[in-house]
């Protein structure tokens, strides 16, 4: 006969078995994640795996899988990891160690990547951290490689933690970790997020943040149930604090799923205590999060199309997987297992999302991998139960007794989807070898390393663009030069956090010019074709004197331009000087005009793709009084513009770009002047007025003296994210506190001692 589970483990339909009120704060035990205690056992090794030894078994299954794919000696190998946009990503953890830490930073300015950005502002600072941290003790390419590992070690884990936590019969927390194996080796998609192809294409902080929400769904159940503001509340607003600085999207998909909870705790003592850990989680994360919001409005909106065929919501590879997920959804229905509510809901909020969001900047295909794991783990519910027959039979078989039976399977499916997915991963393991066998393992990276120290040689500042090619994947990845600011103190024009910058549609228009194989990576730009006449044009109007050729085509048309001087040939790569580029600060010549308008990038595309009009300066009019003076013009005559020159014979005498900071000395004093660096909101001037958004993307300041100083500052977002950051570990420094106050005077009044003897 099956072993029973006591009913009072159920939750079922009716409201007697609804959670109950929570205790008061003096008789609730602190016990949030253990079971009740059994008969007292001695403690043995036998009694440790009769308890554990089937949990050891799995787990032991699981990472030794992970361990032999993912190779030690390859993520203990001092290489800089390579391999699509993980192998991009060196720079800014580079930066965060080098420059923004030791100033007390963790978000700031990098003049290095598409013409100036704000670094870590508009993208997850946890993971950068974390690497940052770990070098201190550890080499950096070894503290790179164990952090981009950490999110999909950690998914299994969660996985049991998620089924634990909410109290779901074994054995699905051990079946639900062995799912989350097969899910991670999933090969339908490698840019989404969660999987392992996903983590190796670049999305190791998705990973990260992706296995956290699945605890913290967790952790915030029990704390609904404990309903009490103790260490577990401070746990919860931890946890939430790491998941929403690993990643934004993952942030979204709980602020969708969470609420589900709340009908399984419908007591207004619940939503009280879900907003106070949410409102926790936002003060943790305000530094980061509120600038994030309150400047959101200058990233470059990649418009995503969004994902419309059935194989992309159910892909054929876990079609059977779903089958039997849906399976566990009729089982767990038909056993009332409410529990599972956040779990459904999860499933049927992620297919509805699927055909509602429209094109913009939320793409549906970053939510799918929470669909996919969901159906995973409703698999694994779907398992629990289809073979229960299973653990009878081998109990008959083997004379085994049921608690021994159930033990069992668990293992033997483990061991199954073990066996199964190390039969499948060849994609992963290639990859895996790929990128952590490092840039210096690859053939030609004596040639790569060449054209670093030729570039390194070149005038300090000075602006590369290169040649979009997949040529160069030969090297480690097709944005190898993307890490010129990292292996050099060059900066490159292209970095892998294309969306935190406003110049960058009109890098890739430049790009769409200089390239045979353009990436045309922000959506919703009318793109020009290959025209190396006006990208040379484009070169010099942004200050970017050198420029790498790939292709034969394009290195062959550049030699043809007078004004392109040929430098130097490393393998495929040719270095080219562009001649005529001004300088970062540039006195303008023509009256520049005003525009208002509510879409600045569709204004202001027609001005920046017809070169003739580049002598004209639009300026954004956003109400500034000191820009009333100039010319109004309507949005459809940007490409139009009156030629109206400005007397006079002002120059810039010097100019000093660092980091934060651009200072120039002028002659030109009332004469607007161009600053060939993105504007972003934290800029300040001294010394002139401004600055003000001119076209492309720039700054424009109007000197009222002959030195002036551009400096990166801050916002009043910055300001009061930093204050609530203070409030917030306050509030978690307190709450353990007055935790830990209440226990030591629990634990003496149970002695009878005095506490303050």
């Amino acid at each position: 006969m099956e072993d029973r589970q006591p009913e009072t483990s159920r939750l079922t339909n009716s409201a007697a078995d609804l959670p109950p009120e929570p205790p008061s704060e003096i008789d609730v035990a602190d016990e949030t994640f253990a079971e009740k205690p059994q008969a007292s056992k001695p403690h043995n090794v036998r009694t440790w795996l009769r308890a554990h030894g089937a949990t050891a078994l799995v787990f032991a299954v699981i990472y030794v899988v992970l361990i032999i794919v993912y190779q030690p000696h390859l993520l203990f190998a001092q290489t800089t990891t390579s391999g699509g946009d993980m192998g991009a990503h060196h720079y800014p953890a580079k930066y965060l160690i080098e420059y923004l830490l030791p100033h007390l930073k963790v978000t700031g300015w990098t003049p290095q990547w598409y013409a100036g950005m704000p670094m870590l502002t508009f993208y997850m600072p946890l993971p950068f951290l974390i690497i940052a941290f770990l070098s201190y003790v550890i080499p950096y390419s070894v503290a790179f490689k164990l952090t981009t590992v950490l999110g999909v070690f950690l998914l299994p884990l969660a996985a049991y933690a998620f089924g634990r936590l909410f109290r779901i019969r074994p054995p699905f927390p051990l079946l639900a970790a062995g799912f989350a194996l097969a899910f991670l080796f999933m090969n339908s998609y490698s840019i989404y997020g969660a999987n392992i192809l996903s983590t190796l294409a670049g999305e190791f902080g998705y990973s990260i943040s992706f296995a956290l929400v699945f605890i913290f769904l967790g952790t915030l159940h029990r704390g609904l149930e404990r309903g009490r503001y103790d260490w577990l509340f401070a746990v919860n607003g931890l946890i939430l604090m790491c998941l929403v600085l690993s990643h934004i999207v993952t942030t979204i998909a709980l602020c969708i799923i969470a609420p589900s909870l709340l009908l399984l705790h419908r007591r207004w003592r619940a939503v009280g205590y879900m907003a106070a850990v949410f409102v926790l989680g936002f003060c943790l994360t305000a530094f980061w999060g509120l600038p994030f919001v309150d400047k959101i409005q200058w990233v470059a909106n990649v418009d995503w199309i969004p994902l419309k065929l059935f194989k992309d919501l159910v892909p054929p590879e876990i079609r059977f997987i779903s089958a039997v997920g849906v399976l566990g959804m009729a089982f767990a229905v038909a056993r009332k297992e409410w529990k599972l509510f956040p779990l459904m809901w999860t499933t049927v909020a992620m297919i509805i999302l699927f055909f509602v969001l429209p094109k913009g900047m939320l793409w549906n295909g970053r939510l799918l991998p929470f669909l996919y794991f969901s159906l995973h783990l409703w698999a694994a519910y779907g398992a629990t139960w289809l073979l229960r027959p299973f653990a009878v039979i081998m109990r008959d078989l083997l004379f085994l007794r049921g608690s021994t039976a159930r033990r069992v399977y668990p293992v033997a499916i483990a061991i199954g989807l073990g066996i199964a997915v190390a039969f499948g991963s060849a994609t992963a393991v290639g990859w895996i070898n790929w990128n952590y066998s490092g840039y210096e393992r690859k053939a030609p990276w004596p040639e790569y390393r060449a054209t670093l120290d030729f570039l390194q040689s070149l005038p300090a500042n000075s602006r590369i663009m290169w040649e979009h090619s997949s040529t160069l994947d030969k090297f480690g990845t097709p944005r190898i030069l993307e890490l010129i600011p990292y292996w050099t103190d060059q900066p490159t024009m292209e970095g892998t956090l294309m969306e935190s910058s406003f110049t960058a549609p009109y890098h890739f228009i430049n790009q769409a010019e200089l390239s045979l194989q353009p990436s045309h990576a922000i959506g919703g730009v009318d793109y020009p074709p290959q025209n190396t006449t006006d990208g040379v044009t484009h070169l010099q109007f942004m200050n970017i004197p050198y420029m790498v050729a790939v292709s034969p085509e394009v290195t062959d048309s550049l030699k043809s331009d007078p004004r392109v001087d040929f430098l130097a040939e490393f393998d495929v790569m040719s270095v080219f000087r562009i001649s005529g580029t001004r300088g970062y600060v540039e006195v303008m010549r023509n009256e520049p005009v005003r525009v208002k308008t509510n879409n600045w990038r569709d204004t202001i595309v027609p001005w920046y793709k017809d070169v003739s009009a580049l002598d004209v300066g639009v300026i954004w009019d956003r109400g500034q009084s000191q820009i009333r003076k100039y010319t109004e013009i309507y949005p459809d005559q940007v490409t139009d513009l009156p030629v109206q020159p400005i007397e006079g014979t002002g120059q810039v005498l010097y100019e000093s770009v660092e980091n934060e900071r651009i200072t120039f000395q002028t002659t030109a004093i009332g004469q607007p002047h161009w600053i060939k660096m993105s504007y972003f909101p934290n800029w300040k001037v001294k010394g002139a007025e401004g600055p003000f958004i001119v076209s492309p993307s720039f700054m424009m300041v109007i000197p009222t003296q002959n030195e002036v100083t551009l400096y990166y500052g801050s916002t009043a977002s910055d300001i009061v994210g930093r204050v609530l950051v203070i409030v917030g570990w306050f509030v978690v420094i307190g709450v353990l506190f007055l935790d830990g106050i209440r226990r030591t005077r629990r634990r003496h009044s149970k002695t009878g001692a005095n506490p303050l003897v």
